[in-house]
């Protein structure tokens, strides 16, 4: 009786024995196969986040467009000195200009700035006339400059005009309204049709007139040279040091 007993007792703590073994080795199948579906999880996260990134790189970091002037104080950190692969983009206005100028120019470029190698300044040309002068000299073909015997010397408009300026490279790239085009064509016109009218004639003086200047429209397409300028397609013209700005 005994040994049958004994028999029953071993075969009972057996068999609850593999049961519970068992209950053990499915729960540590369980438990290690978990960090893997979260390693891939993480996985696929780290894949998808630099595209995420490259598709919202050009996304304005601020809320606004942060535009300083560019004077003999900040002239040097700002152009001379500014870091390799940095560029300065820097709009020309006047002061009877520089509120329109500016709200069309921080429209113009707000979807550039989430690039922090641009930074956007904007110059007087009532200050500083003769720098951006003798910068033009530099691109003849784009901006030719008169000289100072021209009569319309003193008329000619550079507001509106943008120069994305590489201090380390010593190179400018240039924006010139369509408008600064067109006038410097009729400019061109008037002069040939003046010397062949009389002084005196009232046809040849209404003929040469360059009319009213309006702002807007000046800067409507600088978001396009903003996109060639980023593609590295756009001219540059090279100058042998930055002159001084006084």
């Amino acid at each position: 009786m005994m040994p049958l007993l004994s028999l029953v007792f071993s075969a009972l703590f057996i068999l609850f024995g593999t049961v519970i073994v068992q209950a053990f080795s499915d729960s540590n199948d369980e438990r290690e196969s978990n960090p893997p579906d979260k390693e891939e999880a993480h996985e696929k996260a780290g894949k998808t986040e630099p595209s995420f990134a490259k598709e919202n790189s050009r996304i304005p970091k601020k809320g606004f467009v942060e535009v300083t002037e560019l004077t003999d104080v900040t002239y040097t950190s700002n152009l001379v000195r500014l870091r390799p692969g940095h560029m300065n983009v820097v709009l020309i206005l006047s002061n009877s200009t520089k509120t329109s100028l500016l709200q069309k120019f921080a429209l113009e470029v707000y979807t550039f700035t989430g690039s922090s190698c641009l930074h956007f300044s904007f110059l007087s040309l009532d200050k500083h006339r003769e720098w951006l002068e003798y910068l033009l000299e530099f691109a003849q073909d784009a901006a030719p400059i008169p000289n100072q015997y021209d009569k319309h010397f003193m008329e000619r408009d550079y507001t509106g005009y943008v120069l994305a300026l590489n201090g380390h490279k010593k190179y400018f790239c240039l924006f010139k309204p369509q408008k600064a085009v067109e006038e410097e064509e009729a400019l061109g016109s008037c002069s040939d049709l003046d010397s062949s009218l009389h002084l005196g004639d009232s046809r040849g003086k209404s003929s040469c007139g360059l009319g009213p200047r309006p702002i807007k429209g000046k800067l409507s397409k600088l978001s396009l040279w903003m996109e060639r300028l980023l593609e590295g397609s756009l001219q540059r013209f090279y100058i042998p040091s930055w002159p001084e700005l006084d």
